[in-house]
């Protein structure tokens, strides 16, 4: 088929019918610029515009379709044309909406991260410290603070007296009171565990 030879409106729909390609050239040429101007209107993207146009008259051509008229395979296109940008809107929205919202998430992981950051440097010097305790005072801090451990507990997993445990743990409390005071970690340990 060639352009200089234009095509009956019969012979048109019977090629469309048969799904028959030879008639892409023709529907190209007569539908293309329209639907993509229309298509632009929609999308207000002449590139975007011009694919979505381009990939529905070759699935046209391509596939078996039924027309009663030439203004009916118009129609069609038109509506098609519509569905097709109206849905790459969608698209569009979409992975913007999912932009914006990893965007608000990273801000909100950047904040709790550097809280966490906050949180790692006290507790490192809090271990540092512990580590500096006597070694009954570092054993009852760790079991009460790091284990959640009760001073019942501790009392009796030591086998020592539950006044030695509290004992043990007001002195581990003054020392490490010190150290994180003159460090000025003092006021984020209270924040992070309570009283010390």
């Amino acid at each position: 088929m060639t352009v200089s030879k234009p095509i009956e409106e019969q012979e048109l729909l019977s090629l469309l019918k048969a799904g028959n390609e030879s008639v892409l050239e023709f529907i190209y040429l007569k539908y293309f610029t329209s639907l993509s101007y229309y298509a632009f209107k929609l999308l207000d993207d002449a590139e975007a515009a011009k694919d979505i146009v381009s990939d529905l008259l070759i699935w046209v051509a391509s596939q078996p379709k039924t027309f009663d008229s030439e203004y009916h395979l118009k129609n069609y296109l038109f509506l098609a044309t519509r569905h097709a940008s109206l849905r790459l809107l969608g698209q569009l929205k979409k992975e913007q909406a999912t932009y914006d919202e990893l965007g608000q998430l990273t801000e909100l992981f950047a904040g709790q991260s550097d809280v966490e950051q906050v949180r790692a440097t006290v507790i490192a010097a809090i271990y540092e410290q512990v580590e500096l305790l006597p070694k009954g005072c570092a054993e009852v801090f760790k079991l009460i603070y790091f284990e959640g451990r009760s001073s019942n507990e501790v009392a009796e997993m030591l086998g020592i007296s539950v006044k030695t445990v509290l004992n043990q743990k007001l002195n581990a409390a003054k020392i490490l009171k010190a150290a994180l005071l003159k460090q000025g970690l003092l006021a984020v340990f209270i924040a992070i565990w309570g009283k010390l």
